[in-house]
């Protein structure tokens, strides 16, 4: 272990103390340690997003949920027949789980990412979300002349296909957060997908911190290669020289100082995602007043022209649930400020429920790398559930809704949104509640 290394590793420790005191400091503050039952666990599914083609990076993170949640509530109901669940089936229930994430889950939603970026531009795909030889999942079928034209023509696209998997997993670890500080769910049954997705981004994140190289050359048949390759040095390579000779799988060995810097920016500052009480403690949240509880947390993800930072704050008044947010996005010359709210699941009358979200932002002009220009822009984003029926028999259905949805944007980039022009979309799915 080189000297280098050694500092980097000492580099990160520093970061985990301060973000360790941080959550000891908040720690003080009042909490209820109350194990409340969630006020409604409600599963949503989008049958239909725009672009109608499947699947969506929004589409996929929501039914995946929605799916995971439901799988790993029946799994332990099926194995403990209904009764309170005991270590033993609770180990064989965190064991099923464990072994479908790490073999399949994960690769599976990582990869989807990458590929609605290449469905969303007309790109022909494959998705081959089970690990090689190399413990490497791949997306593969597409020629380098069209990932090169991609490049020298788009450049944000290209960015954002090597940023695809970083940005689904975040936002997944985000949407989890927000069924935790709302109590949507009962934590147990999504706790191991968010504990293990958070040491995903993290192990992926850090990589070139420790000078990690990646174990492969590029195949003879270009259909068979992964488009990007490492999608951190991936980026790095490509933000920093987007006229170079073009090839796929970039090792650290091929990055020059400046990009060694950033993919070390981008490790250190990945580490922001610890910043969640859901990895302290199940039950942990802020009283402000009876009525009023507070959640926190922090998060950092990739973006088509560099990376960005969130702040994020969960209000829960009564029956009324917000969440804040500040962002701040960062290229290679200038900080961007954003920020945004969402009121969740606001009963207009006793049939119909919306969610309602708002969006503003300053991004680089051009969504460029080496700009210190920028423009402005904004997101409206409305879902509106319809209460089709109510199930009054005693079984595990509760209720069934109809979906529909609508989204504006200017120009820019929003997490799990494909399109970085202005742009009016819709969809429709369905919502379901069970007892």
């Amino acid at each position: 272990m080189n000297a280098t290394t050694r500092y980097n590793q000492k580099k990160v420790l520093r970061y985990m103390k301060k973000i360790l005191f941080l959550f000891f400091g908040l720690l003080i503050i009042q909490l209820n340690g109350q194990n409340k039952q969630p006020e409604s666990r409600s599963y949503q599914f989008t049958l239909v997003d725009d672009p109608a083609r499947l699947y969506s990076m929004r589409q996929f993170n929501q039914n995946y949920l929605s799916c995971y949640r439901l799988s790993t509530r029946f799994l332990e109901n099926a194995l403990s027949n209904g009764d309170p669940i005991n270590k033993k089936e609770l180990k064989i229930s965190s064991g099923i789980q464990v072994l479908l994430l790490g073999s399949y889950l994960m690769p599976l939603t990582h990869e989807e990412g990458h590929r609605s970026i290449l469905t969303h531009l007309k790109i022909g795909s494959i998705s081959q979300p089970y690990m090689n030889s190399h413990g490497a999942a791949y997306v593969m079928g597409v020629t380098d002349s069209t990932l090169k034209n991609l490049r020298d023509q788009q450049l944000p696209y290209y960015i954002r296909l090597h940023n695809g998997g970083l940005e689904s997993d975040y936002m997944l670890t985000k949407h989890m957060e927000s069924i935790f500080a709302f109590d949507y769910d009962e934590y147990k049954y999504y706790k191991l997908e968010y504990l293990m997705r958070k040491f995903a981004i993290l192990s992926y994140s850090t990589q070139g911190l420790f000078k990690m190289e990646i174990d492969l050359d590029e195949e003879s048949n270009e259909l068979s290669r992964d488009i990007v390759g490492h999608d951190i040095y991936g980026v790095a390579k490509n933000l920093f020289r987007p006229d170079m000779e073009f090839y796929r799988y970039t090792k650290y060995e091929d990055l020059t100082i400046n990009e060694r810097k950033y993919v070390d920016r981008l490790g250190y500052r990945s580490l922001l995602n610890l910043v969640s009480p859901a990895l302290l403690n199940n039950q942990l949240r802020f009283n402000i007043r009876d009525s009023i509880q507070i959640n926190f947390g922090m998060g950092h993800s990739l973006s088509p022209f560099g990376d960005f930072i969130d702040e994020n704050i969960w209000i829960k008044f009564n029956s009324i649930n917000i969440q804040l947010y500040a962002r701040q996005f960062q290229n290679n010359r200038k900080w961007f400020n954003s920020f945004g709210a969402t009121l969740f699941n606001y009963k207009i009358n006793k049939r119909i429920i919306s969610t309602f979200t708002g969006h503003y932002w300053e991004q680089p002009k051009g969504f460029d790398f080496n700009t210190d220009q920028s423009f402005k822009g904004g997101a409206m984003d409305l879902d509106l559930d319809y209460l089709l029926f109510t199930n009054k028999h005693e079984n595990w259905l509760k209720s069934v809704s109809i979906r529909l949805g609508m989204t504006y944007k200017s120009k820019g980039f929003l997490p799990e949104e494909l399109y970085l022009d202005e742009h009016l979309s819709f969809r429709i799915g369905t919502t379901i509640q069970i007892r």
